[in-house]
């Protein structure tokens, strides 16, 4: 029975201190002056209606650019290390060069088949168009000439 007194008594401590932790910041808050106060007259409650519009139109951009530099840009930052590092590095990057190598390895002995045959066909097309623009500048010249003679002989 005694240990159950105590407990008792303990449940009633506990419940009367946080009575108090709520009641007792509020008296603080009673003798400090007033924020709002009534307007004495029209032109006052007037101007007090425009300075809090005002105010509240200062306000809303510095809480917005606060929440943005404070919550929302280190959150994305935070995002983006993450995605670089769990998401990027350690699945995307290594399939992405696994995958790569097998492709080089596959055409790169391809293209060390390949290669002289390619210098030859390049060797032998660059031959026949020099070839082509020796001869046929020629015969564009004076195929032109010819035409530009014929436009003034028919009439």
């Amino acid at each position: 029975m005694p240990k159950m007194h105590a407990n008792r008594y303990i449940y009633c401590a506990t419940f009367f201190i946080l009575l108090l932790s709520i009641v007792l910041p509020t008296f603080g808050l009673a003798q400090t002056d007033p924020v709002f106060r009534a307007p004495d007259t029209i032109e006052g409650a007037k101007e007090g209606v425009l300075n809090i519009g005002d105010k509240v139109m200062e306000a809303i951009p510095r809480a917005i650019a606060k929440i943005w530099n404070e919550e929302v840009i280190p959150l994305w930052r935070r995002m983006e290390e993450w995605i670089k590092t769990e998401v990027w590095n350690k699945r995307i990057s290594p399939a992405l060069q696994t995958i790569t190598d097998r492709v080089k390895e596959l055409l790169g002995q391809e293209v060390e088949k390949r290669t002289p045959i390619i210098k030859q066909e390049l060797k032998k097309e660059k031959e026949e168009l020099q070839q082509e623009l020796k001869g046929g500048a020629q015969g564009t010249a004076t195929g032109l000439w010819e035409r530009f003679r014929a436009l003034f002989r028919g009439k």
